[in-house]
């Protein structure tokens, strides 16, 4: 499975392009990736949802992992999220930590 997502920094934010998936497939990968932005002043965290259908534990734990380990307690913020995700993020108590944006 190809990690369907693409991560790009400007300035302080970090913006993660998703695929159609966040699963135990390449959420790990992801996590990986974002391990190497610790320590570095990310403010803010943007996830394009636009393509996003399926969120597996393993993604929601990712997720979690960038707002508690990124450092600085970044803004986590979800654009064009299906309203079937949004509703994972609700049933986890997520929502609380996270904007959700429409572009």
């Amino acid at each position: 499975m190809d990690n369907q997502f693409v991560i790009n920094q400007e300035g302080n934010t970090l913006t993660i392009v998703l695929g159609d998936q966040l699963t135990t497939g390449n959420a790990p990968a992801l996590m990986e990736e974002l391990n190497g932005y610790k320590g570095k002043d990310i403010e803010k965290v943007v996830f394009d949802a636009t393509k996003l259908a399926y969120i597996a534990s393993s993604g929601i734990r990712t997720i979690i992992f960038a707002k508690q380990k990124l450092g600085g307690n970044p803004v986590i913020e979800f654009v064009n999220c299906a309203a079937d995700i949004r509703s994972v993020f609700e049933m986890t108590g997520l929502q609380n930590y996270i904007s959700f944006v429409s572009k």
